[in-house]
């Protein structure tokens, strides 16, 4: 493939930094604090037409590759990394429906996901399964012509402000296919949702538990063109691929804090950046994020172009690219110093999110077994 940017690939990206430049940058605080509405903010971002930069045209997208959905979270994630966690969810539910939705659930759903109508989340994790889809404890029961989802579900990332839900159940009247894969209407608030999770990371974004409790669905909820662990793994595949983009946003972002921190800092009668030490660090950092960059493009450009290798680069991406965000962005605080232990300090921030990035939507110990399972080892 070609690891370097089209024309127009590098066109749309000036667009995209410039309006993160405006539109995000400023509200940095306040998304965190949730002092910002993320709901509005996302609802805003879908008018704008940034939701639904993957979706066909004719359901009101922009209708281009994954790859400028990855771009454009990469560059939200130099400023605010956590909404990558929230975009992830949206993203995947989008892909899952162009790839496996049948022609009406694609009808009524893409060009709300779209405009931003409809925000969208995976609510596939329980207390006691995460990575291992097999061990759900929801259940999917029939009720005459229609279906009863009764679930306990963990980490929802936006629960309480999407609108639609990919769940993951048992599906007891399906001996062949053990699991179904729903989408279920959040908008009713038919559901229990907890307050939001408070965690080290990542705070833009909610995270939830939700229960359902009889939820009543109709046949044109389940998505039954493929086997649902096949659906559930693509959905994981595309949601940890947008959070590894947001890595990458993440890894570059600390860059330029050191770098610039280096450039001003002046000590034993120089400035700091002169110092070989410091200029090795800074060396690391650049090459270790343009790494994970080229990895974060490779997987998306295989979506359309190699599918058959799509979740190998996927797994690829997410755990290199979150373990460049970790360690990198721990070098870049030491060429700050204790200037980047203050609150203040984006730097802290940026150190605090990067870890939550090697947990969210699948561990990097989870990408490594994935890769051995697929390399038949």
């Amino acid at each position: 493939m070609n690891t370097f940017l089209s024309s127009a690939q590098e066109a749309i990206r000036e667009k995209y930094l410039a309006f993160a430049s405006e539109t995000v940058a400023p509200i940095v605080k306040g998304l965190e604090s949730h002092e910002v509405c993320l709901k509005e903010f996302l609802q805003d971002l879908g008018q704008k037409g940034y939701l639904g930069i993957s979706v066909p045209t004719e359901y009101g997208g922009q209708g281009n590759p994954f790859t400028f959905s990855c771009l454009f979270t990469e560059i939200l994630g130099m400023h605010e990394p956590g909404l990558g966690l929230s975009l992830a969810g949206h993203y995947a539910a989008i892909e899952v429906l162009k790839k496996y939705g049948s022609d009406k659930q694609k009808s009524r759903y893409l060009p709300l996901l779209s405009r931003g109508e409809l925000l969208a989340t995976l609510a596939f994790s329980e207390e006691t399964a995460g990575t291992d889809f097999k061990a759900v404890l929801a259940q999917l029961t029939k009720d005459g012509d229609s279906y009863l989802l009764n679930a306990k579900k963990s980490w929802v990332v936006n629960g309480e402000i999407c609108g639609l839900a990919l769940v993951l159940s048992k599906n007891l009247e399906n001996s062949a296919d053990p699991l179904a894969v729903a989408i279920v209407d959040l908008t009713e608030k038919s559901y229990v949702c907890s307050t939001d999770i408070r965690r080290m990371g990542l705070r833009s974004a909610y995270a939830n538990n939700i229960e359902f409790k009889n939820q009543r669905l109709s046949a044109d909820n389940l998505i039954q063109s493929a086997a649902a662990e096949k659906i559930a793994l693509f959905a994981m595949d595309i949601a940890k691929l947008v959070l590894a983009a947001s890595s990458v946003g993440l890894s570059f972002s600390a860059l330029n804090l050191a770098v610039t921190h280096a450039r001003s800092r002046e000590q034993f009668g120089a400035t700091i950046g002169q110092f070989q030490g410091i200029q090795w660090k800074l060396a690391d950092i650049c090459t270790e994020a343009e790494g994970a960059r080229m990895q974060v493009l490779r997987a998306a450009w295989s979506l359309e172009a190699e599918p058959e290798k799509f979740s190998t680069y996927a797994s690829m991406s997410k755990w290199f690219a979150a373990r460049v965000a970790r360690q990198q962005s721990a070098e870049a605080m030491q060429v700050l110093g204790a200037s980047g232990l203050l609150e203040d300090c984006p730097m802290e921030k940026l150190y605090r999110d990067a870890k939550a990035m090697e947990i969210c939507f699948g561990t990097s110990e989870a990408q490594k077994l994935q890769l051995v399972d697929l390399l038949e080892i």
